[in-house]
């Protein structure tokens, strides 16, 4: 299931470059600034797994049998949000801060987005750049600055976009440390309206332990799907659940015998359909 949603992601982001490098263009970005690429395309909600969601909290026992199919769920999905939270949380609020900021055309045609923004108890200065690409679309570089952490104006991330933001890839770089400037992760993405989303996060790095492993989300409302592939362990494990009823399923190796269990609007365990 996981390889076709990423097949999928890679066909939809083709075609959308494809698209965009038909249409009729000057390919500049002389006269206005491109859009701002969207945050969300640095996010994955499982915020209804969350402890202190109504869904957790509804007097739930995680010792009851009947609950077993959502808490174990909801252990898994928590993994990956703390996979996705260490490698996007940060570059995610930077490039939203970008939002309140004017750009300012360079001489050498570059838009810029100059600010400074907090993430993680950190102030970082930032310089957001926009520079027209290949085939209509846009390269964008974020470099961040943060006298106390010793880093001056190092590339944070990269990547191509389509004109409109609605599809494109980024790839993250180590800001200190042994693996400064060396890839940390990449992820690919196509969100076609805010109830349409799909993201890859694919990490490069081993710094804390999961080189090689892989998050693919989708949103098709009201249905949202997370497929988490466990490098070092050669493991696959599937999530889903609708927004709007609660329910949902996983399909973990080490649960249930590999088999799907399934979940009801009460969080209770059922046969699954």
């Amino acid at each position: 299931m996981g390889k076709i949603n990423y097949l999928s992601l890679l066909l939809l982001l083709a075609v959308s470059l494809l698209f965009f490098s038909c249409q009729d263009s000057t390919n500049s970005l002389d006269e206005q600034p491109p859009q701002l690429p969207p945050a969300e395309s640095m996010n994955m909600d499982f915020s209804v797994f969350d402890e202190d969601t109504n869904a957790t909290s509804a007097n739930l026992t995680a010792n009851n049998e009947s609950y077993s199919h959502f808490f174990n769920a909801a252990i898994r999905a928590m993994a990956m949000k703390g996979v996705v939270n260490t490698n996007l949380a940060i570059p995610k609020t930077l490039l939203k801060a970008a939002e309140n900021v004017e750009p300012e055309l360079t001489d050498n045609g570059e838009w810029t987005w100059s600010y400074t923004s907090g993430a993680n108890d950190n102030n970082f200065e930032i310089r957001l750049v926009a520079t027209s690409g290949s085939d209509d679309l846009v390269n964008w570089q974020m470099y961040v600055t943060n006298s106390a952490l010793n880093i001056e104006n190092a590339l944070f991330f990269e990547g191509e976009v389509t004109e409109n933001g609605s599809a494109g890839n980024w790839t993250y770089y180590a800001l200190f440390g042994d693996e400064a400037g060396s890839e940390v992760s990449q992820t690919t993405w196509s969100i076609e309206s805010e109830e349409q989303v799909d993201l890859r996060l694919e990490v490069l790095t081993d710094r804390n332990g999961n080189i090689g492993d892989y998050i693919e989300y989708s949103f098709n409302s009201p249905v949202k799907q997370a497929t988490y592939y466990n490098s070092g362990e050669d493991q696959t494990t599937e999530i889903e659940w609708n927004i709007e009823t609660i329910e949902g399923y996983i399909i973990a190796p080490n649960y249930n015998n590999g088999d799907q269990a399934c979940w009801n609007s009460n969080f209770q365990g059922i046969e699954c359909s």
